[in-house]
Order: C-alpha cells, then sequence, then structure tokens
C-alpha cells in the first residue's frame, strides 16, 4: 500500500533526495504526477526540501489541456508552490525535427525542466547536483517499457525497464502500481485530470496499457505487474555487470580516430563471451552515436547481431546502419565511421614535399632503415628510368650532381597509388593492390599512400603517418634499387611536410 512511510523509506532506501536539495516536479494533472506531488508536498519540511512544479502544454488537446494546466496552477497555490508552465507547438515540433509527438514531447519536456534546474541553481547559488528533477512513473509504467523494449529486440538492457533514478532524475512512485496511487488519492479525497489520448490506442503504450495487460492479468498471472518490477531489478543488475565489463575491454581494445571513426580490435572482440561481445558493440555504438548528438533508442539487438556476424565474416565486408553510419570488417579491426558526410578526408590529402641528393661518399652502414629518408641505387634508378622512356640518356653528358637530379626530377613522380602499380620484391614483381591485402591495410586508409615511382615501377611507398612514427603502416622500397658492395652512387630521397 501507499502511504507516506512506504513512500518516505522507498525513497530513503534508494537514495533519491538528501536534506535541503531543490526538487523539480513534472506534473500534468494525471494520477500519477498529482500524487507525486502531494506526497512530496508532504515530506517536504522533515527533509527541508522545497519544490518546484513544471507543467507542459503541448498544444494538442484544446480546451482539455487549459482545463489541465489550470488545475495543476491551483493545486499548487493551495500547497503555495511555485508554479512555471511551458507551451509548445509539439505537432509542429515533431514536424520540424522528424519525430513522433511522443519523441518530440518528451524532448520538450526533459529541456524544460533542465532549464528550471539551471535557473534556480544560478538564483539560488547551489550546486547543480542539489537539484533533482522528479517524475512520476510508476511500476505499471515499468512493465509497460519492459514488454515495448522487449517486442522491439533490445536485448538485457531492455529488460531492466525504467529506473529509479538516472543521475539527476528520480522516479519516487516507482515501486508502486497505478491502483496503489490511485487508491491513494481517493483515500486522501484528491482529484486528478485524465488525458483523453491515454484512453485511445494511437500509440504503442496505450495498446499496451489499455488491451495487452489486462489479458496478461486476467488470463495469465493477476501479478504480472509486480513480477515484472521483480524482474527489472535483476536485470538491471545483470545489465550493469555486463556493461562495467564491456567499459573495461573498450578502454583497451577501442581506439577514437577524430570524430567521426572508431577502431575495434576484432580478435579481442571475438575471444569475449558472446553476450560480452554485445555489450561491447553497443557501448561502441553509443560512442558513435554521441559523436553524432543522437541517442542508441533506434539500434536493436538485430543490429547488434548483425555487426556481430560481421565480424566473423571474411575481410572486407561492410554493413551499413541508420543515420550514416557505416561498419566494416578490416583485418585486424571492426571500423565504425559516420560518412554521412560531404567528401571524405581523402579528399582532402596534401602530397607531401620530395627532395632529392646525390651521394658519392658514403658509408654503407649508415643506410637508413626507417623514416622520412630513403637510400636507393642511383645507377639502377637511373638505368630504369632509360628502359621505361624507351629513349637514350647519354650517361657521359651528365657531368654534375644538378644534372644527375634534374633526370630524376623529370622522370619520376610522386602521387597517389594508380591501378596497375608495381614493386620489385625478390621473388620478381607484386601488384600494390596485392600488396596492401598481404600487408591488411584497410580500404578506407589506401588512398592516403604516396608513391614515388618510374612510371607504374615504384622505387617507395609509404603514409606520412607511417614514416613519421605516428602509426605503423606499410612503408616499402623496391627491392630492385636495393643498395650493396658493388652501389657507387646513392639517390638520397628525403620527405618534409608542407
Amino acid at each position: 500500500m501507499l502511504d507516506i512511510d512506504t513512500f518516505s523509506h522507498f525513497i530513503e532506501d534508494n537514495n533519491l533526495i538528501e536534506k535541503k536539495d531543490r526538487i523539480v516536479l513534472g506534473v500534468s494533472g494525471g494520477a500519477d504526477s498529482i500524487c507525486l506531488l502531494h506526497t512530496l508536498s508532504r515530506i517536504q519540511k522533515a527533509l527541508e526540501i522545497r519544490l518546484f512544479v513544471v507543467h507542459i502544454n503541448h498544444g494538442i488537446r484544446g480546451e482539455e489541456a487549459s482545463r489541465d494546466e489550470n488545475y495543476v496552477k491551483k493545486f499548487c497555490e493551495k500547497l503555495d508552490i511555485c508554479f512555471f508552465s511551458f507551451h509548445y507547438d509539439i505537432p509542429r515540433i515533431a514536424k520540424d525535427l522528424k519525430l513522433s509527438e511522443e519523441e518530440a514531447g518528451r524532448k520538450m519536456r526533459y529541456e524544460s525542466f533542465e532549464n528550471v534546474s539551471k535557473d534556480i541553481a544560478i538564483k539560488e547559488g547551489l550546486d547543480f547536483n542539489k537539484i533533482k528533477v522528479a517524475v512520476a512513473h510508476n511500476k505499471n509504467d515499468n512493465a509497460e517499457t519492459i514488454l515495448h523494449n522487449l517486442s522491439r529486440g533490445s536485448g538485457i538492457s531492455g529488460l531492466k525497464g525504467i529506473l529509479v533514478r538516472n543521475k539527476n532524475i528520480i522516479r519516487p512512485l516507482l515501486g508502486f502500481s497505478r491502483d496503489e496511487i490511485e487508491d491513494y488519492l481517493k483515500r486522501n479525497s484528491i482529484d486528478y485530470m485524465t488525458d483523453s489520448t491515454n484512453l485511445k490506442n494511437d500509440y504503442t503504450r496505450n495498446v499496451l496499457r489499455n488491451e495487452v495487460f489486462p489479458i496478461l492479468e486476467k488470463n495469465v498471472n493477476s501479478n504480472v505487474i509486480n513480477n515484472f518490477y521483480k524482474s527489472s531489478k535483476i536485470a538491471a543488475e545483470a545489465d550493469e555487470f555486463f556493461e562495467n565489463s564491456a567499459i573495461k575491454f573498450c578502454e583497451k581494445n577501442l581506439k577514437i580516430k577524430g570524430k567521426d571513426e572508431f577502431l575495434l580490435d576484432k580478435d579481442a572482440l571475438l575471444n569475449e563471451p558472446h553476450i560480452i561481445s554485445t555489450y561491447i558493440i553497443r557501448y561502441t555504438l553509443r560512442k558513435v552515436l554521441k559523436s553524432k548528438e543522437l541517442g542508441i533508442k533506434d539500434i536493436g539487438m538485430v543490429h547488434i547481431e548483425d555487426i556481430w556476424n560481421l565480424a566473423k565474416s571474411e575481410n572486407g565486408k561492410k554493413l551499413d546502419l541508420k543515420y550514416g553510419i557505416k561498419v566494416y570488417n578490416e583485418y585486424v579491426n571492426i571500423r565504425f565511421v559516420n560518412e554521412d558526410k560531404k567528401g571524405t578526408d581523402n579528399d582532402k590529402y596534401v602530397l607531401p614535399e620530395i627532395n632529392y641528393n646525390i651521394l658519392d661518399n658514403f658509408n654503407i652502414k649508415d643506410i637508413p632503415k626507417a623514416g622520412n629518408v630513403r637510400w636507393l641505387d642511383f645507377d639502377k634508378v637511373l638505368e630504369n628510368i632509360v628502359k621505361y622512356n624507351r629513349k637514350s640518356i647519354c650517361i657521359n653528358s651528365i657531368i654534375n650532381k644538378d644534372d644527375m637530379i634534374k633526370i630524376i626530377q623529370e622522370n619520376i613522380v610522386i602521387r597517389g597509388c594508380e591501378s596497375g602499380d608495381f614493386i620489385h620484391i625478390k621473388s620478381g614483381r607484386k601488384a600494390v593492390k596485392k600488396l596492401f591485402t598481404d600487408d591488411k591495410i584497410p580500404l578506407n586508409i589506401r588512398g592516403e599512400y604516396v608513391v614515388v615511382a618510374i612510371g607504374f615501377d615504384i622505387l617507395w611507398i609509404f603514409r606520412e603517418s607511417n614514416i613519421f612514427g605516428e602509426e605503423a603502416g606499410l612503408d616499402r622500397t623496391g627491392e630492385l634499387y636495393r643498395i650493396d658492395e658493388n652501389t657507387k652512387n646513392i639517390l638520397k630521397i628525403e620527405v618534409s611536410r608542407r
């Protein structure tokens, strides 16, 4: 039974309110919110709290909405409680934001709660943590939420239902059923308003409330609402455990590259139990969606399972999700990327500067093996320039290093990779496409690779971030041009950033 003692104990057991808190209440005028307002008003002196009521007129029900607003206002005047009302054109807002009216209404309600809370904090010089937003969800709302989530395929996280506390939002009536709330109002001779839209089955929740649960209570179990509540508490504990496991995993195995790209270690993911993996994927998706200022509400277990199956499939596969999100299976990573933008980073890529020098006095022990400098056998490079151009170059006419460098500059190009490019290896030649595949270079970064080439013959292939020590990756010179004890002249190539 709902009375002040059981209500106070529920608040205390769940640590919902502390002394001298400020409580912003959402009050529509219906049974639940009027009950919440009345019960909190009876304990406010004992807890030394202050109440502030916020009422939202959604601009949908005309005179009925005005009736509700006036009722709540007078109820607050009777209890000497601050009253704030906000008027919105929810149908228009829903259309503008491409949301359902239900979602748009919720968005505006919580924005109003936050705005009032901020004003109170500023005016009273309070820490924002001392201000709570109380909403009147109850056991029935919780059961409806669970069944709705389960029907949409949301997994364990959906079975936990409505949280009794979520940051500064508290739900002091969540431990009580709608019948208990109406019984409390009846015993205390308190009237309340009825929203006529709640009686129509225009919304999914109304169908569950008006048709599904009455059938379950009549034909399955009369205590179904309480059983859902008990199960939701167990599910919440399991969800918290799996969520914490996923967070610990992602701290080690999820790399965030800028705002639009997230790399999840594929092998580590597949080594986890399936249930943990689903939470890891869900957590990653939340990160991706947060970068787009979106929530995970429309991502269900079916999408998470699709990503899990993608991770087990062959390299190169991809998956398209909502909101312009694409997921790729790329060798060691599952890559999540926001491609809902015009152009790509590769479109803006600027080729680095290349400087050449000829060395005839050198120590073979000083050959640079990494970094932004490479040594190649100049005479072998010159020989291949002649072969590629199919015209003779009079070696004897080269009288100094300036002439040598001029030939290099006129015949060697620096560019991005092209179809037909190849590199000399010890056993012959290898196409660059196969080189990328063998070195497990993801498709999305192949456009960032630069080649120094004679025609399609690659002398050196690299990526700036690799040679400047920022990332590991492909960095290769052609075997044909390798320096040995017979080398007489060295072509020194040095890369610098623009």
